[in-house]
């Protein structure tokens, strides 16, 4: 029974795998941007004290050590000292203070 699941899950994450190097084929071939195509994730840094993420699409967990990202694509783990939300909307979060790890799953 467990194991026509497991089967059944690995064929399906095979197939989403195979559509999302066929989307990346296309995007590169035709010179589209990514992240409006794929929805990848846009992370911009400024300096080690400013983090902005685009096409996130929830926060799995904060504190001031670590803050996690569910984006579109993968999720993001931020690790630092005094990190803190400045704001967030349904496209893009700003997480300020010591950066120190940008870390992708």
């Amino acid at each position: 029974m467990f194991g026509r699941t497991n089967k059944k899950r690995k064929t399906t994450e095979k197939k989403e795998k195979r559509k999302l190097h066929t989307m990346e084929l296309i995007t590169e071939t035709l010179g589209l941007p990514k992240d409006t195509i794929l929805g990848a994730a846009l992370v911009r840094t400024v300096g080690n004290h400013e983090l902005y993420v685009e096409n996130f699409k929830s926060i799995i967990e904060y504190t001031d050590k670590k803050v996690r990202l569910q984006t579109k694509t993968c999720k993001l783990t931020v690790e630092g000292k005094c990190l803190f939300i400045e704001y967030y909307n349904c496209e893009e979060i700003k997480v300020t203070g010591y950066i120190m790890a940008i870390q992708y799953e």
